[in-house]
């Protein structure tokens, strides 16, 4: 009998998608195939009643893809109107196949087993149904989005209840189908009953975290009392692994639901160049990246664990500023771009901004930010507009905070907000670490998290990172692309890992000498010129074979970082310049997770390639 531990196994290697209401439209076209085939096995009675069950699913089909884009959209009336529709036709599948003579017929060889797979299908997808789209339908994702600087926390909270129902249903859609023994089906419903099974296992790693994280969210937005979060605008002009140079940073206080945005701070405002470190750090990362990471808050980013940065400037906070931190959250330019395509376009106004104790009007005339102009505003135009450091935090500042009040005005639409959130988490530019044990085991080591996993189990993670050694904000003009290929599903029993990184100074020659000091100051090289620190990481418990800078075999510093190898190569640009950098790493017998890179969110756009052959 094959089992379902057998079928995941079969499917490990390849992606998984995620997403709200993926499983619904897949699950009644399985479902169609697997009716229509065991029709084909009984008599008339009950191949008229499969015939009925498949009209009725071929009427749901439409109906649930539309129940899809109105729980997405907000359309939480129109999706209760299609939920009920649909509800309605799923159960008469259901009725036609889940009755005394359909089940008094399961036990005939051949035929009883296919039959009891086409009752199961049919129950799991109206359970489905009605234990996860019908409730999620009557709430919607608006109880997410703020209204008049406020969440609905019992809004909130009711989602919270439909999204436990839809767990619950999920789990038990997975012991209904542990029930069917796949060795004695047909071809056509083996095959859709298989394909069904991977439908649901998909829903178990995205419904069952999504209720979990639900049941803290209340806690988080304030209700049990006050909380703070202290958020980073990382500056990708000047690359650190994590993203860039922390430059500005803000308080975000929350209560009751009400947000609140509270003190705002520069980086230049901390006692940088301390000669001891503002806290204790790891000696592994101190290896790699130097003390700096403690004693500048510029290089507090420079290590890929985001949860030693969130505790290294914490510190900093505690020791400035003093207001307690329940959680760090970071972001960039690139990710603001995002939330800005859910907000439309911010006005930013021509008022005084208060910056390190001084108010100073910095912005003459109101200026408009927007998903196209964000970018380059923030990490160039505003080098080239003003001349000194306390002007462009001042811009900083009132940008941060006109978007805040955009964010939650309500004026956001839920599904390119949820969609902006999600593509700035998936690209690292969105890193979230809250002090709470309880709320940190829920964001694990996945992507939100910063960190690297501690196993290659769920996957193998690869990672590639980028550190400025300029002092410099050209990363702005710096493309990196990268790619990852490994031999884990060709060869298990001697797998290789290798990391390829092109980087490229794509900053024009007859720019360079145009350039802004802030941009280019020329202090430690030449003007337009480079330097950077790549760090490559493999696989849990490998090690570093071979280093190569366009294509010739070199010599690089070896470190152990989070239970991984680390290698850390220098790389120099001139303007228009680009040079490739290969890491093979070899890893140990054993099965592994699919292959993932993680690598610096820039300010350009990476392209990357994962090739695993054998994987599927």
């Amino acid at each position: 009998m094959t089992t379902r531990a057998e079928l995941r196994a079969d499917t490990t290697s390849r992606p998984r998608r995620r997403g709200p209401g993926f499983w619904i439209p897949v699950t009644i076209v399985l479902l169609l195939v697997v009716i229509a085939a065991a029709g084909l096995l009984v008599g008339k009675p009950v191949y008229d009643r499969a015939m009925s069950a498949k009209a009725s699913l071929e009427k749901a089909l439409p109906l649930a893809a539309d129940a899809k884009a109105q729980i997405l959209s907000g359309d939480s009336e129109g999706a209760q109107a299609t939920a009920a529709r649909l509800s309605s036709l799923t159960a008469d599948a259901r009725a036609q196949t889940d009755d005394g003579l359909w089940k008094s017929l399961e036990w005939i060889p051949v035929v009883g087993p296919n039959l009891h797979a086409v009752r199961t299908a049919a129950v799991v997808t109206d359970d489905l149904v009605t234990g996860a789209v019908t409730p999620i339908s009557s709430i919607g994702l608006s109880a997410f989005a703020p209204v008049n600087g406020a969440v609905d926390i019992a809004a909130v909270r009711d989602l919270q209840t439909a999204v436990q129902t839809a767990a619950e249903t999920v789990d038990a859609a997975v012991e209904d189908l542990d029930t069917i023994d796949h060795s004695a089906l047909i071809p056509q419903v083996q095959g859709a009953i298989e394909k069904l099974t991977v439908a649901v296992d998909e829903l178990e790693p995205a419904v069952g975290p999504a209720s979990e994280i639900l049941s803290v969210l209340p806690a988080a937005l304030g209700a049990d009392g006050p909380r703070n979060y202290l958020a980073i605008f990382q500056n990708n002009a000047e690359a650190r692994s994590a993203g860039g140079n922390p430059a500005a940073l803000v308080l975000i206080s929350v209560d009751q639901g009400k947000i609140t945005l509270g003190q705002q701070a520069s980086s230049s405002i901390f006692k940088n160049g301390r000669p001891d470190t503002v806290t204790t750090l790891n000696p592994e990362t101190v290896a790699i990246y130097g003390d700096n990471v403690g004693r500048w808050i510029p290089d507090a980013t420079m290590t890929p664990d985001f949860a030693e940065t969130s505790t290294i400037m914490r510190a900093w906070w505690a020791e400035e500023i003093g207001t307690p931190i329940d959680a760090v959250i970071s972001f960039d330019p690139v990710a603001l771009s995002y939330l800005l395509e859910a907000t439309g376009p911010v006005t930013i106004p021509a008022e005084p901004v208060d910056v390190r104790g001084e108010t100073i009007q910095v912005i003459k005339d109101p200026l408009t930010i927007d998903a196209q102009n964000a970018v380059q505003l923030l990490l160039s135009d505003v080098y080239w507009e003003y001349d000194t450091g306390s002007l462009q935090d001042a811009v900083f500042a009132a940008t941060t905070r006109s978007v805040f009040e955009a964010l939650i005005s309500g004026s956001a639409q839920p599904m390119p907000l949820i969609d902006g959130l999600t593509r700035a988490v998936d690209e690292g530019r969105l890193l979230y670490t809250p002090v709470s044990e309880q709320e940190a085991a829920l964001v694990g080591s996945s992507k939100l998290s910063g960190r690297l996993p501690e196993t290659n189990t769920e996957s193998t993670v690869l990672g590639a990172y980028v550190n400025d050694t300029t002092t410099s904000k050209l990363d702005y003009y710096v493309q990196l692309d990268v790619a990852a290929s490994s031999s884990q599903c060709a060869a298990p029993e001697s797998p290789t890992f290798t990391l390829s990184t092109t980087l490229t100074n794509t900053l024009a020659p007859e720019l360079v000498s145009s350039l802004p000091y802030a941009i280019a100051p020329g202090r430690y090289y030449p003007k337009g010129d480079v330097a950077t620190n790549l760090v490559f990481y493999g696989p849990v418990g490998a090690s570093a074979a071979s280093v190569t800078i366009d294509g010739a075999t070199t010599d690089a510093e070896v470190f152990t970082h989070l239970g991984r190898p680390a290698v850390k190569v220098p790389v120099y640009n001139n303007p228009g310049q680009s040079h490739v950098v290969d890491v093979q790493f070899s890893g140990a017998a054993g099965e592994y997770g699919p292959l993932e890179v993680r690598h610096t969110p820039m300010a350009r756009a990476s392209t990357l390639n994962v090739d695993a052959p054998g994987c599927g």
